[in-house]
């Protein structure tokens, strides 16, 4: 099988386009076929994808792959007009060659079909049907989906995570300084957009400084409004307490969480989280509002209540202060350097 993954790649490093390329090289270092078609206009140039410069030159590179019998693996978050286009295009084109799978990724998506007037749900339906599997990544998604017709034998419910280990990469100076600054440390990671609650996370944390003075947040993540994100740090008297790491690339970040005290996820609305998942299988205490699908293991609190938030990580950080494997562990010789998991 040639597959030709359609959808984001980093950078930026979001949900989405890290298990894009995280499937495309693995699927690589198994010797198969694999490419990625990046649709994000932000992409600069790379060997590692095909860019694209518009509609037509989109097109063009589905037509080409489809008639050389390559499947498309479309990757998209079906919460806008433009990723339903994106995918009505690809699954068309597809029925010229091998044929296609749609993944739907976002916890904002079931809104989105549930919400649209009835001509758009008969067009998405028609978009849907154009698929063999449309995968998505939580019951939730996959009930919406289901509600629009199409045939239940071709929704798939499948997280979008893969296993990961914690890599063994240095640490930036700025960050390493900042770290030896704080504990304990809290990890995040967001898009600064509203439904990635940092607001509430900012809440969270000036409360949290009252009973941990050193206590720190590092945000790792990118987006539009991060001045605005780091105004309203400041305004919050939080500026040197929340670090705004920017948008580090996937091993640098999976290895400050796994050094962290406590991964939060503060969402309003999500599918499901890559990130929780990756914390949770570093050995990392979760903590994360009760949308979308959370994996056993994770503290929930109700979106948008800052104090069962706060009580969330303080259970958490109590928990993480008792000796575990996980700190002997990391106490080893072989493993020893910078730490986050330092109260």
């Amino acid at each position: 099988m040639k597959v030709l993954f359609v959808g984001p790649y980093p950078p930026p490093h979001g949900g989405i386009s890290v298990h894009v390329r995280t499937v495309h090289e693995r699927l690589r270092r198994t010797g198969q076929q694999s490419n990625v078609l990046n649709i994000d206009p932000r992409a600069p140039e790379s060997e590692d994808y095909i860019k694209i410069s518009g509609a037509l030159e989109f097109v063009r590179e589905l037509v080409h792959h489809a008639h050389h019998g390559w499947t498309f693996d479309v990757h998209t978050n079906c919460h806008n007009p433009k990723s339903w286009a994106i995918a009505f295009a690809c699954g068309a084109v597809a029925k010229l060659g091998p044929g296609a799978t749609l993944t739907v990724h976002s916890g904002l998506a079931p809104a989105y079909i549930r919400n649209a007037p009835r001509w758009m749900r008969r067009a998405l339906r028609m978009v849907g049907e154009l698929y063999g599997k449309v995968i998505c990544v939580n019951r939730e998604i996959a009930r919406a989906v289901a509600d629009l017709n199409i045939p239940q034998d071709r929704i798939q419910v499948k997280p979008a995570f893969l296993p990961v280990e914690a890599p063994k990469v240095p640490i930036p100076p700025e960050i390493t300084k900042w770290v030896e600054q704080h504990s304990p440390i809290m990890t995040s990671t967001l898009f600064f957009r509203p439904e990635y609650g940092f607001e509430l996370l900012l809440d969270a944390v000036r409360v949290l400084k009252h009973r941990y003075p050193q206590i720190g947040c590092l945000a790792m993540g990118s987006g539009e409004n991060r001045d605005h994100a780091a105004a309203l740090a400041a305004n919050y008297g939080l500026s040197s307490t929340v670090l705004l790491a920017g948008d580090l690339n996937h091993e640098l970040c999976l290895s400050l969480i796994s050094r962290s005290s406590v991964f939060v996820r503060p969402t309003f609305r999500d599918g499901d989280s890559i990130s929780v998942r990756e914390a949770m299988a570093l050995g990392v205490p979760v903590v994360a509002s009760d949308v979308g699908t959370r994996p056993e293991g994770v503290r929930l609190f109700q979106p948008g209540d800052v104090d069962a938030f706060v009580k969330c990580v303080e259970e958490a950080l109590a928990k993480e202060s008792q000796p575990s494997p996980r700190a002997v562990r990391r106490s080893a010789p072989e493993e020893e350097g910078l730490s986050l998991n330092q109260h």
